[in-house]
């Protein structure tokens, strides 16, 4: 069975503001930054944050996962999509054979975008009914919310100190 969640959130940035983030090879350490209760730790086992990198993702106690590890399989800049699949551990060890999270920032303007989340992953049908109950978007959605919160501080404080230059 194969299932699909998906959120669609709209940001006053520009695509391309969201994007520099969603495809910095600094994300990583960003993320743990700005969502601490969310993850614990993530380690950069392989590569250098570009298509083929794979993360060690470690959560908090009492998450579900609890770790796991991902690989980036698709950074498009083009598309501004950016897709991670997770490769060992995780909802696998719970039955799950396909785990894919997949970023991709729409352009609405000059200064508007959406970003597109969306978790796919396939499991057999007699377990569709106890795992399923444990996939959620809730930490896609928040990372969109952090990501965003970030980008529009940062313009803000540009704009604050400009305005102190003058």
């Amino acid at each position: 069975m194969r299932k699909e969640l998906t959120n669609e959130m709209e940001v006053a940035a520009s695509a391309d503001k969201i994007w520099a983030v969603y495809s910095s090879p600094n994300l990583p350490k960003l993320i743990v930054e700005l969502l601490p209760t969310v993850f614990d730790r993530i380690d950069i086992i392989e590569g250098d944050g570009g298509v083929g990198t794979v993360l060690y993702i470690l959560s908090p106690p009492g998450s579900v996962p609890l770790s796991y590890k991902e690989k980036f399989v698709t950074i498009d800049n083009e598309k501004r999509l950016k897709e991670v699949q997770q490769i060992e551990g995780g909802y696998l060890d719970m039955g799950v054979t396909y785990y894919m999270d997949s970023f991709h920032i729409l352009e609405k303007g000059p200064d508007s975008c959406i970003i597109k989340s969306t978790t796919t992953y396939e499991i057999k049908d007699e377990l569709a009914d106890k795992v399923s109950s444990l996939i959620t978007i809730d930490s896609l959605v928040g990372m969109a919310k952090a990501i965003s919160k970030y980008v529009l501080d940062q313009k803000k404080s540009r704009f604050r100190s400009f305005c102190v230059i003058i």
